[in-house]
């Protein structure tokens, strides 16, 4: 069953594809990645198909598409919206043949792939403009995602926070605690317009420069810019909005065991500096 991830840049879209990959039948067979929105237009049939040696000027030797790399597995098309509309004719025929013809060759080749696709547009609104094609937007939506906004899951904010600093403790050899109450304040309060790719580099840059064993809101205040503004008290959002990619970094996290309790649960150490 294909499946067309919908959410805004940064929220994860990636990440969840992944997950859907590992969990599914096809775990042990490739994850191919392709940003859609980085090919030109003239590469577009190779990066998907392949090609053999001299099909066209630089084609130097034969190169395996995407599809053939995934044969067996998953392949996640990021972006998917920004296909020209001769692209989008040619990966139709892919889709619903489940074969694929190098560039140059004349031998086609039986693929069988899962697909996943990506995209940050209203494709609904791309196909009344005629810039996407109605009978792929069908093909690729069997099965719908749609990621929330950092700002509209304020109840996971702080978790997201945790999990990227156990991952930031991890990669920069740190072993800070977790976050005092006015960084947990700020975190909660700012907009978050990167969403969660924002967050994660916020975190890491505060990691590598915290003198503290807590994070404290003065030391993250310069990247972050939240707004001084206090937000009024939003009516609780229900746990049926909860994203799959909530759940899956809550377990993961847990699977990790970081060398250090985050402050959350130990708040005693939140407000002390070392």
């Amino acid at each position: 069953m294909s499946v067309l991830i919908n959410g805004a840049s940064g929220t994860g879209k990636e990440y969840v594809a992944q997950r859907i990959h590992k969990l599914s039948r096809r775990s042990k067979q490739p994850f191919i990645a392709i940003d859609c929105g980085a090919i030109p237009k003239e590469l577009a049939a190779s990066e998907f198909f392949g090609h053999v040696k001299g099909s066209f000027t630089g084609a130097l030797t034969d190169k395996t598409g995407a599809f053939v790399a995934a044969n067996g597995g998953t392949i996640f098309l990021d972006e998917i919206g920004n296909l020209s509309y001769e692209v989008q004719i040619q990966l139709l025929r892919a889709l619903q043949e489940r074969k694929v013809r190098p560039v140059g060759s004349n031998k086609e080749i039986q693929v069988d792939v899962r697909l996943v696709s990506a995209t940050n547009e209203n494709l609904e609104q791309a196909i009344e403009k005629g810039t996407f094609r109605e009978d792929l937007y069908h093909r690729i939506n069997e099965f719908t995602l749609r990621m929330p906004q950092l700002k509209d899951r304020r109840e996971d904010i702080l978790l997201f926070a945790n999990f990227f600093l156990d991952q930031a403790n991890r990669e920069l050899d740190k072993h800070l605690i977790g976050f005092d109450e006015k960084a947990s304040k700020a975190l909660l309060e700012y907009q978050w317009p990167g969403n969660l790719r924002q967050m994660k580099n916020i975190i890491r840059r505060a990691t590598l420069l915290a003198q503290s064993k807590a994070h404290h809101f003065g030391r993250a205040q310069r990247t972050a810019k939240p707004n001084n503004t206090t937000h009024r008290h939003a009516a609780p959002q229900r746990r049926s909005r909860k994203a799959t990619y909530h759940r899956s970094l809550e377990a993961n996290r847990l699977q990790q065991k970081p060398r250090r309790t985050i402050a959350r649960h130990r708040p005693e150490n939140t407000l002390q500096q070392t």
